[in-house]
């Protein structure tokens, strides 16, 4: 049965916030298609770079950029599917392309395209100069990968990234392989009964993160799997939800809005 609790931050007002889609300069030049939410009013605000997960270009990661805005930051979503004929998954077989995209896709061109967004920001005049980061799912392990690749960041929140220790042809080395050059504070979301990342997985993320003094918070939420705060889907949990949202907002208002 579908919840009937309203997710979090879903409530504002649409003149609080301005939202339309762009295109900017990627990996190899290619023009890749963004979605930017951002506050009505005039003045500089902090930014965030949102990373979607396997259902790509989607209207529930736009959403989740509007709810962003009505509370102060300027928000990018770029399609990172844009080079294979298809933004979104909207019919089942395009989760067969979503995830050979995923496996096929080289970190060069993902920190290509996450540079375009990061750049974007860096040039708009909305904003402030203090830069985080948000990933979803598959877009969480991509976003660890921008965030051990570049310095431009001031923060980092990841939502129940997967495959971070799994190595591909394309890129033989994992994400969490990459934490040594980790940059910025990050803020790690997870259910307690995902399988993917599985709580081993965490557990080897902390020690890891631990072993290099980065600056981070592991959390495991009980009672959810993978995907908790989609509330697009049937595994999303509203309780665990809500609990995350304020943890990744009270974390990005430390480090974007000190």
């Amino acid at each position: 049965m579908v919840s009937q609790i309203l997710p979090p931050g879903i409530v504002f007002h649409p003149s609080r916030i301005k939202a339309y889609e762009i295109r900017h300069p990627g990996y190899d030049s290619y023009s890749v298609p963004a979605y930017v939410a951002r506050p009505s009013d005039p003045g500089t605000y902090p930014a965030l770079v949102l990373t979607h997960g396997v259902h790509g270009y989607e209207e529930h990661m736009k959403e989740v950029a509007r709810r962003f805005a009505a509370l102060g930051y300027a928000c990018i979503v770029p399609a990172l599917y844009c080079r294979d004929d298809f933004l979104t998954v909207v019919e089942e077989e395009d989760l067969a392309k979503a995830s050979a995209s995923l496996s096929s896709r080289p970190n060069a061109q993902t920190i290509g395209d996450l540079a375009g967004s990061l750049a974007y920001l860096q040039n708009s005049s909305f904003v402030n100069g203090r830069i985080g980061l948000v990933g979803f799912c598959s877009g969480g392990r991509l976003a660890m990968v921008f965030a051990c690749n570049t310095t431009g960041l001031n923060a980092f929140v990841n939502f129940y990234s997967n495959s971070i220790f799994q190595a591909t042809d394309a890129n033989p080395t994992p994400a969490g392989d990459m934490l040594e050059s980790l940059d910025c504070p990050m803020l790690g979301m997870f259910g307690a009964e995902d399988t993917n990342p599985s709580g081993e997985d965490v557990a080897l993320l902390r020690t890891k993160l631990e072993s290099l003094s980065k600056t981070f918070e592991l959390v495991a939420y009980k009672d959810a799997g993978h995907a908790f705060f989609s509330d697009t889907r049937a595994s999303y949990r509203p309780e665990v939800a809500y609990m995350a949202w304020g943890r990744c907002l009270e974390w990005l208002s430390k480090y974007l809005k000190p």
